[in-house]
C-alpha cells in the first residue's frame, strides 16, 4: 500500500462502479451515510475487488468474514488522527461513535447486541431474497477491473454460472420472494417502536443505515424511473421511500 494516508481527514475505502455515482455497494454505503450523518471530513479511495485483501492486510487487519469465499471485504477506514485501522460497518460507526463522541451517534453501546441479533435476521432474512436476482444484474455495473473477481467469487457462491443464477424468466417470482422478504422486515420494523418507520421509532442508527445502504444498491441496479424500484417504493404503505426520503440528507457521494 505503501505510505500511510498524512492528512488528518478520515480515509474510506470504497469499491467503485461505472455508474453516475460511482459508488453502489450496500455495504460500503452504510458507512457513507454514517460519515455523512455525522459530519466528519473524509476522502473517498476507490480499491478494485482483486485489491481489497491487499489493502487490509497491509494495515494488520484480521479478515472481516473468515473462512469464506470473501474472508476480506470493504467498507473500511483508516484514521489519520488515530493511526487506526477499522473494516466492517458495525465496527466502523462503533468506532467513530466511540472516537467522536460529540458527533450524533449512529450506534450507541446500548444498540450493539441489538445491530447484531439485527443484521443476523437481516442476513437470514432479506440477503437471501435479495441477492439471486441483484449479482448478476450488478456485473454490468463495475468496473473492467472488477468484473471477473466478481464473476469468478460470485459463481464459486451459488455454484453455477452467473447467468443461471436468477434468468430472466425467474424474475417475477424472485421479485415476489423479495417483497415478502421485506415484508417481514416490515413486521420487525413495526414492533421495535411506536409505529414510525425507523427501526427505533426516533433517531436514525446504524441499523437503518443499513437497510438503506440495500436500497440504493437495488435503486442503483433498477433504475430510479424504473417500474421495479416505483413499485418497491410502494410496499407496505410506503415504507421504503418513507426511509429513502428520511436518509437523503446524507445521500453524498461527492468526496
Amino acid at each position: 500500500m505503501g505510505a500511510l494516508p498524512d492528512t488528518d481527514v478520515i480515509v474510506f475505502y470504497d469499491i467503485p462502479s461505472d455508474t453516475p455515482s460511482k459508488a453502489w455497494s450496500p455495504s460500503t454505503w452504510k458507512t457513507r451515510y454514517a460519515l455523512n450523518l455525522k459530519g466528519l471530513p473524509y476522502r473517498t479511495q476507490w480499491v478494485e475487488y482483486p485489491d481489497i485483501a491487499a489493502l487490509l492486510q497491509s494495515f494488520g487487519l484480521e479478515p472481516t468474514d473468515p473462512g469464506t469465499i470473501l474472508p476480506y471485504t470493504l467498507p473500511a477506514i483508516y484514521d489519520p488522527r488515530t493511526k487506526r485501522a477499522v473494516a466492517e460497518s458495525a465496527k466502523i460507526a462503533a468506532y467513530l461513535d466511540d472516537t467522536y463522541p460529540d458527533t450524533p451517534a449512529v450506534l450507541p453501546k446500548e444498540l450493539r447486541a441489538f445491530q447484531a441479533a439485527f443484521q443476523h435476521g437481516f442476513g437470514t432474512v432479506v440477503q437471501p431474497a435479495v441477492l439471486p436476482l441483484f449479482l448478476p444484474r450488478t456485473l454490468p455495473i463495475l468496473t473492467p477491473a472488477s468484473q471477473p473477481y466478481f464473476r469468478r467469487t460470485r459463481e464459486q457462491m451459488f455454484g453455477t454460472k452467473m447467468e443461471e443464477i436468477c434468468p430472466p424468466p425467474q424474475y417475477a417470482a424472485q421479485w415476489a420472494e423479495i417483497e415478502r422478504a421485506f415484508g417481514v422486515l416490515a413486521g420487525w420494523m413495526d414492533d421495535a417502536g411506536d409505529g414510525r418507520f425507523t427501526m427505533l421509532g426516533g433517531a436514525v442508527t446504524h441499523t437503518d443505515l443499513s437497510v438503506a445502504g440495500w436500497l440504493v444498491w437495488m435503486r442503483i441496479v433498477t433504475g430510479k424511473e424504473s417500474e421495479e424500484w416505483r413499485a418497491l417504493e410502494g410496499w407496505h404503505g410506503g415504507r421504503w421511500k418513507r426511509l429513502m426520503d428520511l436518509v437523503e440528507p446524507w445521500y453524498d457521494y461527492s468526496r
